[in-house]
């Protein structure tokens, strides 16, 4: 009996915590342009916060703005988002994709990092060393 008591105080608390936030956003975005969807983006800020599970950092909640749509197309995504746009000549759709997610720099060669001109006398020189590149990358990747 002494636990159901107990939960139903953490889930009062709980609750009653939520509800403080959504009023503290509400009152935040009541002078704001989002006046009018206040509503919307307290359940978005609050939502967001809840997620950092009681860390400080703010830093891991990013906000991507995007041309066009409404303030009410706004949401709240778990993961990350790729703006990315499809090249000339490239294909729409790719099946079975691979993707790397690095959180460093791709770049090995010194050529490229310090912005060194190399000059080279025929293709199979610049096809040399593009394969040289490549074989730094693999390793990269293999032992980060």
């Amino acid at each position: 009996m002494l636990w159901k008591t107990h939960l139903w105080i953490m889930e009062t608390i709980q609750k009653n915590y939520r509800e403080d936030l959504l009023n503290i956003a509400r009152t935040t975005l009541s002078s704001k342009v989002v006046n009018t969807d206040k509503d919307i983006f307290a359940e978005l800020c609050v939502d967001a916060v809840m997620r950092l599970r009681g860390s400080t950092n703010l830093d891991s909640i990013q906000i991507i703005k995007k041309v066009g749509g409404s303030l009410e197309d706004s949401y709240l995504d778990s993961g990350f988002i790729l703006d990315k746009q499809i090249g000339v000549g490239q294909p729409k759709v790719i099946g079975n994709a691979r993707i790397l997610l690095a959180n460093t720099a791709m770049d090995t060669d010194k050529i490229k990092i310090f912005g060194a001109k190399v000059k080279v006398d025929s293709m199979a020189k610049v096809a040399e060393i593009e394969k040289a590149e490549k074989g730094k990358m693999k390793t990269k990747l293999k032992n980060p």
